[in-house]
Parts: structure tokens; C-alpha cells; sequence
């Protein structure tokens, strides 16, 4: 009689797991490699080039106008897939004047690259995930053309769930590029080695450019290994930190998750501001290009 309870229970347990591991699989897409969806306008063609690791990467096959502007407003941001109430009209009034929008755990629904087209004509998405059909990814909205871009994923090594980056190349007129990398780096992870791997695979990019960039995104960066980790990289490869004038960041204990890095670039102005329309503060920043 005693016996009989315990048999019960675990086989009860070994079931449910079993039920939610088939739901789980049944209900979640994994991509690889990472998916993409691009457009700009006027079309370009644009044809994929030799893999870096885990990126993959698309060449124009005509040449891009070429920007002549020399300072940049851009909006950095975790939507957090839209679960908060007012995100949208949040993203209409911080996107005003903006040229550039770097954002994550954007949702395929949510459309953005239909809804913003006659104010941003380029758009790149990469996902490399779906639940119940609904994807989450990172996004790059541009006033401008790229000559190349490029995304790739890593695999939580728990959940298994990717998370993903994603890369512009935009030429100047000054015969240089402005490079941007949008990050949304590995969670759940105590020992960060595969952390450090995806944030050294987008550092790839970095390392063969030789014109301004802009890194930033959600690093996820909640603890001091993961903030070691991020200054050892940035450090190598000479980009400075973004500090703010008014500072919102999501934090964990004490640790802020979104960051900006740039070089090249003369920071004019970047703040932050609270929000209810996401459990991120969107991150405002204006810069010029350095002589």
C-alpha cells in the first residue's frame, strides 16, 4: 500500500513531461538556418555571399545611394513582443525623426515593416524561432539602402529556443560605410560560453570593418560575468560605451541588459525613457560621424 502511491506519482510526472514535451515540440518551429525577410525600396537585388559561421549574408547587386547626411537619430528598444498595453503608440511617437530603428522581440504579426515602409523603406527581420506559428526576432528599420546585411542565431543551451542578430552595412559619401549590429544575446546560460561565442560571431562583422558602427541591443548582460564577457570584446575591439543622460535601462540586480557601443561616431545626445509600454526602456541616441 505504501509502495503504490509513489509508482503512481512519478508515472503520472513521466506522463506529464511527456505531454509537455510533445506540446512544446509540436507547437514550437526552430529555423535554420535563421529566417529572413528584406525589402527596400526602390527594389534592389541582392544575392547571398560566403558564410561566416553562423551568419549568412546577402551582397546588392547594384550599388546603393550613398548617404550624404552626417549625423543619425536612431531608437534602440525590446518591444517585448508586444504583451505591454500602449506599444504601439509608443513606437509611432519615439520612431518621429528618427533615421534608424534597432529592435527586439519584434513579432512577424505585428507587421512593422508594412506599417512603417513610407517612413522606413528598409527593412530587415530575422527570426529563428516560432511558436503556434508566431515568430520573434530582431528587426532594423532604415531610411536607407544597405549594400550588404546579414543574421544569425545560437541556441540557448537549455531551452534550446535561438536568439538572434542581425547587421546593416550603409554606404556613405564619404566613400566609408556605417555599420549596425542589432543583438538579442543567449539568456539562460550560468556559464557564459556560448554567450560569448554568439557575441564573437557578430564581432566578426566589426573586426573587417573599418568605417563607423553602431552595437546595441538587448545583451542580456544581467551579471558580472556576462558584463566582463561584453567589455573583454569591446575593449579588443576598440568601441566605447554609450552612456546616458537619463538612465531607465532594465536592470537585474543592478546589471543593465540593453546596451549601445559605437566607433566613429561622436555621441551628440542619448538618454533614455521610462515606459509601461514594455519591461525595456527605449534607448534614444543622436550621433555624428567623426572627422
Amino acid at each position: 500500500m505504501l509502495k503504490n502511491p509513489p509508482l503512481k506519482f512519478i508515472a503520472f510526472f513521466v506522463l506529464l513531461v511527456a505531454a509537455i514535451g510533445g506540446y512544446l515540440l509540436y507547437s514550437i518551429t526552430i529555423f535554420s538556418p535563421v529566417n529572413i525577410h528584406f525589402s527596400t525600396t526602390p527594389n534592389l537585388t541582392y544575392h547571398p555571399i560566403k558564410k561566416q559561421d553562423e551568419l549568412i549574408c546577402y551582397q546588392a547587386d547594384q550599388a546603393p545611394r550613398e548617404i550624404t547626411q552626417k549625423t543619425f537619430r536612431l531608437l534602440v528598444w525590446n518591444l517585448h513582443k508586444g504583451q505591454d498595453a500602449g506599444w504601439q503608440q509608443a513606437l509611432n511617437r519615439l520612431a518621429q525623426g528618427r533615421d534608424l530603428l534597432l529592435l527586439q522581440e519584434v513579432l512577424n504579426t505585428q507587421e512593422l515593416a508594412t506599417q512603417y515602409s513610407s517612413r522606413f523603406p528598409t527593412a530587415l527581420y530575422a527570426s529563428a524561432f516560432a511558436y503556434l506559428q508566431q515568430q520573434s526576432g530582431v528587426e532594423i528599420l532604415s531610411q536607407f539602402a544597405p549594400h550588404f546585411y546579414c543574421a544569425g542565431a545560437k541556441s540557448e543551451p537549455w531551452i534550446r529556443i535561438p536568439k538572434v542578430g542581425a547587421a546593416m552595412s550603409l554606404p556613405l559619401s564619404n566613400g566609408q560605410a556605417l555599420l549596425l549590429v542589432n543583438v538579442h544575446l543567449i539568456n539562460f546560460e550560468i556559464n557564459p560560453t556560448t554567450y560569448e561565442e554568439q557575441l564573437r560571431t557578430l564581432m566578426q562583422l566589426v573586426s573587417q570593418h573599418q568605417g563607423p558602427l553602431v552595437l546595441s541591443g538587448d545583451f542580456n548582460s544581467w551579471n558580472g560575468y556576462r558584463a566582463q564577457i561584453i567589455r573583454k570584446v569591446i575593449n579588443e575591439f576598440g568601441l566605447e560605451e554609450v552612456s546616458f543622460e537619463q538612465d531607465h535601462r532594465l536592470r537585474f540586480l543592478g546589471n543593465p541588459l540593453d546596451h549601445i557601443f559605437v566607433r566613429g561616431l561622436n555621441v551628440l545626445n542619448a538618454t533614455t525613457e521610462p515606459t509601461e509600454s514594455s519591461d525595456h526602456a527605449p534607448l534614444l541616441l543622436e550621433v555624428e560621424l567623426a572627422d
